[in-house]
């Protein structure tokens, strides 16, 4: 074939491609021109959508952590996610006819509407069985349900009760404040009641008297006491009457939770319940806010305090051994105690409780480990009032050549640039190792740099601020802000007992969390949970040691690597657990 007849045949070719490609573009749009899914200008816009969100996802704090998933763990996470929104579809989304508005159900709701139907979801099984690793918030007399607390309090012989006021009246009941002790020999039961005219306020009766005489009977009586102790659902709902007034409600509970701890027997009763339930829902280390600068603890059988402060924590760490020495307690790591004052205290009270703190530490230095200052951020002294004081509690610490850092609330507010949210400004400059709540450090991008460069965790308490009104729901919580922006965080419960979760486990806010945000899923989730071991304050450390010791992770020599190394098999074997019990069916790729 000659080249004179082989070049007619390429222009044939070539014209029938140029056909075929002019009828290939002309197919992915429709007669108006407007374009189809497959045209070549979608396409190359979905591929920068596709660019720009794995960009995006780069700089969050979970990134590395998902990025490295096993293949069992991200098949695990694939199954989660179906589950998750299966359940949105099917179970959370349900539409309230008219008239019945208040029927309505669906994913993100007020967590007290919320709670009677979470138990019901396979995903809330899922939850539960997570691995937690370490509860870095919360407060030590806030933790076990109060169902507990009262039980113990009619079932311990010489246990008595007294009111500020006669409760003649539902008026005068919900006005009244209430306290219990331990009297040693039985109180007359011809005392006056609760409930008659005659009573002297503050005079104590038999708590089971107190009980059986209450107008309503028992069952009455129980619920008045709960009522004392914890915030209910319709208090946690009303948003309406802002921070303020929770907070007055919410800070009057631990008076009469605190009275009723102070008898050992109870106490006692209470730890060994808190590590049970921690250990079932996953959690292996807790880190309690705690302090007390006087004695309060009633020694079983006595009616008055011990006077050696350090008998409350003698019972703590006896109870603490005595549980880890059991089959049940094989898996817990330990508890430690960050001392916690009053903000709005004085200098002079301030400075004599942090030389109280001082000594606890010199007394028990494996137990205390750090220091911080709680009450209502908002109506409390600033960080910045502050400042002489805890510059002279560091110089303290000093001399006394022991370590007790800073672990600050701030920003637990929905100000922004008032003196609470300028407490953050102070925690980062007084070299903060981790922030509870952190609640307005999204809306300031040096002070997220900051954060970040310093390594700074912030302990994140989403139901909490639902419950005290800084958020209407999990939804407009800004944790996915602070994990989008690259900012370490890790979730803690704060006080379950009065908040409503009933539980001192974490299951209640790592659902509220996972269920909440797309973005988050199981790898987020663990990742949350690798960050509370990595950043727990497990043994003493200079502020060098302890950033080494965050950086290095699973590959450092320590305590915490040695933790991370545990948790990480934990984790593996829950991501297993979940693709053996889901996997056949939530058949996914």
């Amino acid at each position: 074939m000659t080249s004179s007849t082989i070049f007619p045949k390429v222009m044939l070719w070539l014209f029938l491609a140029l056909v075929s490609t002019v009828s290939i573009v002309n197919c992915s749009r429709d007669g108006s021109g407007v374009p189809y899914a497959n045209d070549s200008t979608v396409q190359a816009h979905l591929e920068a959508r596709s660019s720009l969100i794995a960009t995006e996802k780069e700089q969050r704090q979970d990134h590395a952590f998902r990025s490295s998933l096993s293949p069992t763990a991200q098949q695990a996470e694939r199954i989660v996610a179906a589950i998750r929104q299966d359940e949105i579809d099917n179970y959370w989304r349900r539409p309230a006819p008219l008239g019945q508005q208040d029927t309505e159900r669906f994913a993100g709701m007020m967590f007290p509407q919320a709670k009677p139907f979470i138990p019901s979801t396979e995903l809330w099984k899922i939850v539960q069985r997570l691995p937690k690793g370490s509860l870095l918030h919360a407060h030590s007399t806030a933790l076990v349900s109060v169902d507990i607390i009262i039980d113990s309090l009619l079932t311990t012989e010489g246990i008595v009760i007294s009111a500020s006021q006669s409760l003649t009246s539902e008026i005068s009941s919900l006005n009244a404040s209430i306290s219990f002790t331990h009297v040693n020999t039985t109180a007359p039961t011809s005392s006056p009641s609760l409930y008659s005219t005659d009573y002297v306020p503050s005079s104590f009766v038999p708590i089971t008297v107190a009980a059986d005489t209450h107008p309503g009977g028992r069952a009455a009586f129980i619920s008045h006491l709960k009522s004392k102790m914890a915030l209910t659902p319709e208090e946690s709902l009303r948003h309406d009457l802002g921070v303020d007034a929770i907070w007055r409600k919410f800070q009057s509970c631990f008076g009469p939770i605190g009275a009723a701890l102070n008898y050992e027997p109870i106490i006692r009763t209470y730890w060994q319940s808190l590590f049970e339930s921690l250990v079932d829902d996953g959690v292996s280390w807790v880190e309690l806010r705690s302090g007390g600068s006087s004695a309060t603890l009633i020694p079983e059988g006595q009616a008055v305090a011990d006077p050696d402060l350090d008998f409350w924590w003698e019972v703590m760490l006896d109870e603490i051994e005595k549980f880890k020495a059991t089959e049940r307690g094989q898996s817990f790591w330990g508890v430690r105690v960050i001392w916690s004052d009053i903000r709005a205290w004085n200098r002079t009270v301030l400075t004599n409780t942090m030389q109280i703190a001082i000594q606890r530490k010199l007394n028990y230095p494996d137990l205390f480990s750090g220091y911080d200052l709680v009450a209502q951020e908002d109506l409390g002294r600033p960080l910045s009032d502050l400042a002489p004081e805890l510059i002279w509690f560091q110089e303290q610490v000093q001399a006394h050549n022991v370590s007790l850092p800073f672990f600050f609330h701030a920003g637990e507010t929905l100000g922004d640039g008032n003196s609470t949210d300028s407490n953050l400004f102070d925690a980062i400059l007084f070299d903060t190792r981790r922030i509870g709540h952190g609640f307005s450090l999204y809306k300031h991008p040096k002070l997220i740099e900051k954060v970040i460069e310093q390594r700074i965790m912030v302990e994140v308490c989403p139901i909490s601020n639902e419950v005290l009104r800084l958020a209407t729901d999990v939804l407009h919580h800004p944790i996915p802000a602070m994990i989008a922006h690259g900012v370490a965080t890790a979730i803690s419960n704060d006080d379950p007992s009065i908040m409503g979760q009933d539980e001192p486990g974490l299951s209640f806010d790592f659902y509220q969390a996972i269920q909440a945000y797309d973005n988050l899923g199981l790898g987020g989730l663990g990742a949350l949970a690798e960050n509370s071991v990595r950043w727990s304050n497990f043994e003493d450390q200079t502020q060098v040691e302890w950033v080494h010791d965050i950086d290095m992770g699973v590959n450092g020599s320590g305590t915490k690597a040695r933790r991370m190394k545990e948790w990480n098999q934990k984790w593996e074997d829950f991501c297993q657990w979940v693709v053996e019990e889901y996997g056949t069916r939530y058949n996914v790729s």
